[in-house]
């Protein structure tokens, strides 16, 4: 039962099709229907809503083959090409939906917000999610990696305490740089301009500043390093014991693939257009905002894939055998009588 939940089995692909075909039904209908009650809007500085009808049915019908081929042979280089097709569909749909962290922060100012357009960011985000879920599940099958704890024994980690790779590192340090130039431009305005700081807005959001340095500094952080992965010494009540992997992982995946399709796609392409209001800021100001937000999303995500590698539960198989190593025996030599 557990080898079959870690593999994907059949139900996994088979949700992320329904699904998929849902939402890009519901956008086809709304290409066909402009002006249809609860018809959200298109999302701005996106190529269209046909975008969404294809990465919708390219994903439903990769789950659909994935789902028809759990139990069967199948060539290397077919099952690797659904693999980085579910990848693409997958991340297409997620960037697509990017606008539901903002949806979420008006919510959280108590600004009404469309429920449409709400409603649909958030099944386009989940519909992602699930094709995300079908590639790994599949590439973990083409890897024949152990089907009780999805690692590649000898190549994966083993254990939390192992240490994070130097890449995931690196991602998590820039992620850090990134906030540091975002947080510049604010610290710059406030001695320039005589602009006031955020804290001075209001409480909710000051709050809402605060969670995000955090996400920009603790959050990298916990992604790499023990404290991260195993509760420090000064947690007294919790000193030693795992940290549940989805209280860090959680937020470092909707975050970073927030800030990775608000700002390195919307905002990067209505800057390179010179729409909106991005035009009239000094080039510096745009620079920093732009490439600072978007290298800490991205640098968020890579290092939540090594935290998700060294947060697996513990194989409950001892694992394949190590051969013992031959002994030969020196034959005594021969001799004649």
């Amino acid at each position: 039962m557990r080898a079959e939940m870690v593999s994907g089995g059949r139900g996994l692909p088979c949700v992320a099709a329904i699904w998929c075909s849902v939402y890009g039904a519901a956008h086809v209908w709304w290409l066909a229907n402009p002006g249809a009650p609860w018809a959200p809007p298109e999302e701005v500085f996106s190529p269209g809503r046909w975008v969404a009808v294809t990465l919708a049915f390219t994903a439903a019908a990769v789950c659909s083959v994935i789902a028809t081929g759990i139990g069967h042979h199948r060539a290397a280089p077919v099952r690797w090409t659904l693999v980085v097709l579910a990848w693409v569909a997958g991340a297409g749909l997620i960037a697509y939906s990017y606008m539901l962290a903002i949806s979420l922060a008006t919510m959280l100012f108590g600004q009404a917000d469309h429920w449409g357009s709400l409603l649909t960011r958030a099944a386009g985000m989940t519909a992602g999610a699930l094709t995300l879920a079908c590639a790994v599940a599949e590439q973990r099958r083409v890897r024949r990696a152990c089907p009780h704890c999805a690692r590649v024994h000898g190549r994966s980690p083993e254990r939390r305490t192992d240490p994070a790779p130097r890449w995931a590192c690196l991602a998590a340090y820039a992620a850090i740089a990134g906030c540091a130039a975002r947080v510049s431009v604010l610290v710059i305005e406030f001695i320039t301009e005589g602009k006031p700081l955020p804290f001075a807005l209001g409480f909710s959001f000051g709050v809402f500043i605060v969670l995000l340095i955090l996400a920009g500094t603790l959050l990298p952080l916990a992604l790499v390093h023990r404290f991260g992965r195993i509760w420090p010494r000064w947690v007294a009540p919790l000193a030693g014991r795992d940290v549940p992997r989805w209280l860090v992982l959680g937020p470092a995946l909707f975050v970073g693939a927030s800030m990775a399709g608000y700002f390195g796609v919307a905002g990067m392409t209505a800057w390179f257009l010179g729409k909106g209001n991005l035009a009239q800021a000094p080039v510096w100001k745009v620079s920093l905002e732009m490439f600072g937000y978007t290298v800490w999303g991205l640098g968020l995500l890579a290092a939540a894939v090594s935290y998700h590698a060294l947060t697996r539960p513990d194989c409950p198989s001892p694992g394949p055998a190590v051969p013992s190593p031959k002994v030969t025996v020196p034959r005594a030599p021969r001799t004649s009588s």
